[in-house]
């Protein structure tokens, strides 16, 4: 009864601590809702829960990107298999699940490891350098500032198990090589890669600091059965040591990468054409490296802010001193510290990338170049540092040794050098969510803590184990109040639309396939409902940093921000992905949407690229790009509308005005008014004559006014105010002007009343005025048409660039022309037909996966459908298979002859069908083999017990 309640009290310690730690998550319905789960995750696990209870996989989505794989996509975590149990549960409740299960098995792994590593001590005692270990890496700051990106999450908590499995493998490989061979399967499948390879290259750095020892000791290599081996023996003996855990790497990592298959065959195939292919530059693959000035931060726990989530590896000043301990005392039974010193060495060194001058040459090699935030090897130092506190724990369980003044010299020197490097933090305060420097409560934490620490230290053993534990738990328990993962909002934050959502999809019920969307804001105005919100959340309890935060995810759903348009089935031209998404084609096209200068984006994110002051909080991209890209409806904000003598101008649209060319308004509102307002500028001092033509019903004669206001300055704009005789309803406008001008806005106003109505372009009427502007595209082109001009470039990068600079010409009509990146030979394709009469197309069937398309060609064409190209997708023409070219950089386009036809597009990549069949036969034939090896085994085993027993 003793032994089993020995070997279950530390598991359910640490299930009470991740519920303790986590009781937000655990004990209430509130939610985490910042960030990348908020505007990232939350979307894609919508998307692929809804896929996986329709008995289907997630293939594709036509409403992020213009169209963008979703299996391909590792990080949706399709085929983990601790997601599909979550499948049926909101978005919300799956990830707090998930997040309370993966902590507690970070827990587990890392007290297993710290149980395999560490010399056993009985009673109940000798069960806490382990549980320390666990706690500090399970409920430190690295694993607790990743809580919000889910899958990173999930890989890290398998990270203990990698090493704990690695340490068998290497004294039984046959036995423990197909277990560590899984796990490297399942970290693939969260959909971290990055972590996979951390962890793969931990592993390796691990392992050859525990061989490098016993080849660099002659002593222990020399000699056999008392008999001296020769020199050359001795070489070759060296050599097997040296390779042998790197086998035994090789090994499993080959068996785990080939049951991740179902991931990893499309994975690569969208790698093929992500921005990554061929790796990334090193000035992007250093991206977020650790800053020096930010290591006191980073290092040691705050109370009251932190800096930003990448940076944070404290094990608080308790854990830091025991790993000090475990690092510096001497013992006869005291395990090897090289490896887990080494592991903690190199996962800084790693991290500080950029300003580490010898990264640069990693930085260009294959793993490390595939990859963004070096601060991330942190990872390895965390658990580095867990196993070395264990080990300082398990010797305060030993004799003292004799010179302890020298332990704390180390560790005031230590925790004293960082708290004086915080400091330097003050000299990038923006990476830091508060006062850069630390406060006053912070610098009490440390003293606190560092005078526990000192405490345990003097009382030593029996007395200051358990006194050390506690404390370390309350330390960074107070440590992680301020952590992301205990800001949580209530659930309505991300299960109630708001009022742009709905008047979407009432516009879009007869639209097929819906119109896109462009969304261009700042997220600078406040919800009209910003009281009534408040009040509510007051009621709940929510502090005033997560009613902020639940007003800004308010904002994102009001605008449709990043990814939040999967949710609601909205398609937009944008989307916001950071991994192999959006594909390199996507980043080519939307350069033609960007304003000049501008970086070409990487991650999507138009909405906040485009979203410019200098533009008056929306640079608008040139209106052929948006007809083109279907974007039938903009939204913005209000933040820069002009308000002037209780009249609003909406300054959304800049139009240039011409000598001898009239501007003309011809959908007019039924509103009477009596003053037309008119915001210009120009790009010189003389002002523009202006005259504006008006027709109304009570005369339909045109009424020719002239300016009564005589340039009233606005900001940078002028006003001009036309005065009519008496108050009509205008229903044709014209403006002209006898020099070049820019026109900014147009009011009709009624001066009796003080009413006025703002008005929008011709082609771009506003169709909602709440929290947000809705404009809807009266120009927009069909998502799919026929055009009869082509132009036919190479299928490559170069033949990009110049189908790009062939579209940035005035001249270039996207309605009439297209550009095709083909490696087919002319003589097989037919280019440049001239337009030859009228041609229709109209899609009558449109789901994710398939598009059915009717045409009407006048003569031979081509048949454009402005969803992204990618592999997989296959055409057929009359029942015929066409080929699909990549049309205007990004989109398909097939031939089609003269006459009626029927277009289908169909995604069927090659590995559809045998993706699942591949990936069932691969873990079936890992499992008969580890079974009939750990079968073997046990057979052996009572064989030689048997043998004993005779």
């Amino acid at each position: 009864m003793h032994t089993r309640l020995s070997t279950l009290w530390p598991p359910l310690a640490l299930l009470g601590l991740t519920l303790f730690f986590f009781h937000g998550l655990a004990f209430t319905d509130h939610i985490l809702a910042r960030g990348d789960t908020y505007a990232y995750f939350y979307p894609y696990w919508h998307a692929r829960n809804s896929a996986l209870l329709a008995g289907q996989l997630p293939l594709w989505t036509p409403d992020l990107f213009m169209g963008a794989p979703l299996l391909a996509n590792s990080q949706l975590g399709t085929f983990y298999p601790l997601n599909w149990p979550l499948a049926p549960l909101s978005p919300p409740d799956g990830i707090r699940i998930s997040i309370l299960l993966h902590v507690y098995l970070a827990l587990v792994g890392t007290y297993l490891l710290a149980c395999a590593v560490l010399p056993h001590t009985s009673g109940w005692r000798g069960t806490l350098p382990p549980l320390a270990a666990a706690v500090i890496f399970g409920l430190g700051g690295y694993l607790s500032a990743h809580i919000e990106q889910i899958n990173q999450l999930q890989g890290l908590a398998w990270l203990p198990w990698l090493f704990l499995l690695y340490r068998r493998a290497q004294r039984a490989p046959g036995h423990f090589i197909p277990l560590l061979a899984a796990i490297i399967a399942l970290q693939f499948f969260t959909g971290h890669t990055q972590t996979v390879f951390i962890g793969l290259v931990g592993l390796a750095v691990y392992g050859l600091t525990e061989v490098i020892p016993l080849v660099l000791v002659p002593s222990s290599i020399s000699a056999s059965e008392g008999q001296r081996l020769r020199p050359w023996k001795i070489m070759i003996t060296r050599a097997l040591l040296m390779v042998h855990p790197l086998l035994i790497l090789a090994t499993a990592a080959f068996i785990g990468l080939m049951l991740a298959a179902p991931q990893l065959i499309p994975t690569m195939e969208l790698n093929s054409l992500s921005n990554r292919r061929g790796g990334l530059n090193p000035n992007e693959a250093t991206a977020f490296s650790l800053n020096p000035l930010l290591i006191g931060r980073g290092m040691l726990p705050s109370y009251d802010s932190f800096v930003f989530a990448e940076y944070i590896a404290y094990a608080g000043v308790i854990g830091l001193g025991l790993a000090l301990v475990g690092l510096f005392t001497r013992g006869r039974n005291q395990p090897p510290r090289a490896p887990w010193l080494a592991l903690g060495v190199a996962g800084l060194f790693l991290a500080l990338g950029e300003f580490n001058p010898l990264y640069w040459p990693l930085a260009g090699l294959p793993g490390f170049n595939f990859f963004r935030v070096p601060a991330r090897w942190l990872a390895l130092y965390a658990l580095g540092g867990a196993l070395l506190a264990g080990m300082g724990l398990q010797a305060l369980l030993a004799a003292p040794p004799l010179r302890r003044w020298r332990l704390y010299s180390a560790v005031i020197a230590v925790t004293g050098g960082l708290a004086v490097a915080s400091l330097l933090a003050i000299y990038a305060p923006q990476e830091v969510m508060g006062p850069a420097a630390p406060t006053s409560i912070t610098w009490a934490g440390w003293g606190v803590a560092l005078m526990v620490l000192l405490a345990g230290l003097a009382l030593w053993r029996r007395i200051s184990t358990p006194l050390l534990v506690g404390a370390l738990v309350a330390e960074l328990f107070l440590a992680a109040a301020i952590l992301p993962y205990n800001l949580l909002v209530t659930p309505d934050t991300y299960t109630l639309p708001r009022f742009t959502t709905y008047q979407l999809h009432v516009y879009q019920q007869t639209q097929t396939p819906p119109g896109r969307i462009l969304s261009i804001s700042g997220l600078f105005f406040d919800p009209g409902d910003k009281a009534t919100l408040g009040a509510r959340y007051h009621h709940y309890g929510l502090s005033e940093q997560e009613i902020r935060l639940a007003l800004v995810d308010t904002k994102m759903k009001e605008v449709l921000a990043a990814n939040l348009p999967l949710i609601y089935g909205i398609p937009t031209i944008d989307g916001f992905d950071g991994g192999l998404l959006p594909t390199a084609h996507y980043t080519a096209f939307t350069s033609l949407l960007l304003p000049n200068g501008n970086m070409r984006t990487v991650d999507g994110r138009l909405r906040e690229i485009l979203a410019k002051p200098g533009c008056r909080g929306a640079c608008m991209p040139p209106a052929r790009w948006l007809n083109l890209t279907n974007t039938r409806y903009l939204i913005t904000d209000k933040v820069y509308d002009l308000w002037h003598e209780g009249v609003a101008y909406d300054t959304q649209f800049t139009i240039p005005l011409a000598v001898e060319a009239d501007y003309t308004l011809g959908r007019l509102p039924g509103f009477e008014a009596n003053a037309l307002d008119v915001l210009y500028s120009t790009g010189h001092d003389t002002a523009p004559l202006l005259q504006v033509i008006i027709s109304h019903s009570e005369d339909p004669a045109e009424t020719a006014l002239e300016d009564s206001d005589q340039g009233t300055l606005i900001e940078s704009f002028t006003r001009a105010r036309f005065m009519l005789d008496a108050a009509v309803t205008p229903q044709h406008i014209r403006i002209r002007t006898d020099a070049p001008a820019l026109l900014h806005a147009l009011t009709l106003v009624d001066t009796r009343t003080g009413d006025f109505v703002q008005l929008a372009p011709e082609d771009w009427p506003r169709v909602l005025s709440s929290d947000i502007k809705l404009y809807e595209n009266q120009a927009v082109l069909p998502r799919a048409f026929v055009v009869h001009e082509a132009h036919i470039l190479p299928d490559h990068d170069m033949g990009t660039e110049n189908a790009l600079q062939m579209m940035q010409a005035q001249h270039f009509d996207p309605e009439q022309t297209v550009i095709l990146n083909t490696s087919v030979t002319p003589a097989t394709l037919t280019a440049n037909t001239g337009q030859a009469g009228e041609s229709q197309a109209t899609i009558t069937y449109y789901t994710a996966e398939r598009v059915e398309i009717d045409v009407e060609a006048a003569v031979p064409g081509y048949l454009l459908l402005t969803d992204a190209f990618y592999p997989g997708w296959q055409a057929s023409v009359n029942a015929t298979p066409e080929a699909i070219y990549r049309a205007d950089v990004m989109f398909r386009a097939v031939q089609v002859p003269a006459g009626r036809s029927t277009v289908i597009f169909d995604y069927r990549p090659f590995w559809r069908s045998a993706l699942l069949p591949l990936g069932i036969g691969l873990w079936l034939v890992w499992g008969i083999v580890t079974a009939g090896i750990w079968g073997y085994k046990k057979r052996w085993q009572v064989s030689a017990a048997s043998v004993r027993s005779d």
